[in-house]
């Protein structure tokens, strides 16, 4: 099994692939808004660096948002073009659970909250027991005051995401990028329940202000 992910929702472009559970090369670098230039000839370098060619890849993982709108349709562009054509499989990782991961070390809740503008946030709640993370809410648009609302019952917090909040909330200040080797890690395992997304069905996943979900999810 080898799969090649991918994460340009932010303004760092990430890739990864994994081969029987192990990253045979990686890139993980600032792109200043240059992923449309930088995301196909960075794919051949790696698949290279690997000792691969494109077709050996069995699964194209892509994270899917919330995020940066432009970065996101170049990601997901790119990897409808290369699965359709070479006949391989999708699998689709919200960007928030992949940025969650970066915390699994962490005993307590883990809050990833990215900037969604209008003083309204991207958040999600991840119970973390320092090895394994578990997501305990839905995805979230909401307002500032509102997510401080769902997060002041619980005593041990930390937060990722390039989001600062104002008053009493103590913001984590570790490297928080969604990385592509987390995207590649959780796609295995939801490719072993061979939850896949078509080509023409995927989408960045679009939160609004009720619950959203991503097809295969």
């Amino acid at each position: 099994m080898i799969i090649l992910a991918i994460d340009t929702s932010t303004d760092y472009l990430s890739l990864a692939i994994l081969k029987a559970g192990r990253i045979l090369a990686k890139f993980h670098e600032k792109a200043d808004r240059k992923h449309s230039m930088l995301l196909v000839p960075t794919i051949d370098k790696l698949v290279k660096k690997a000792k691969l060619n494109i077709g050996k890849i069995d699964c194209f993982a892509i994270s899917v948002g919330p995020g940066s709108f432009t970065g996101l349709r170049i990601g997901i562009t790119v990897v409808k073009g290369l699965a359709y054509a070479l006949e391989k499989k999708i699998v689709a990782v919200p960007t928030l659970d992949v940025i969650a991961d970066n915390a699994k070390d962490f005993k307590g809740i883990i809050c990833p909250v990215l900037d969604a503008r209008k003083n309204k946030v991207y958040a999600c709640l991840y119970k973390s027991d320092g090895k394994t993370v578990k997501k305990i809410s839905r995805y979230l648009l909401l307002p500032v005051d509102e997510l401080l609302k769902k997060i002041s019952k619980y005593d041990n917090v930390i937060f990722l995401g390039d989001f600062t909040m104002a008053g009493p909330v103590k913001i984590n200040v570790r490297d928080w990028h969604p990385r592509a080797e987390i995207v590649a890690q959780l796609a295995l395992e939801i490719f072993k329940k061979k939850k896949f997304v078509e080509a023409q069905d995927l989408e960045p996943l679009y939160l609004y202000s009720h619950a959203c979900d991503i097809t295969g999810k």
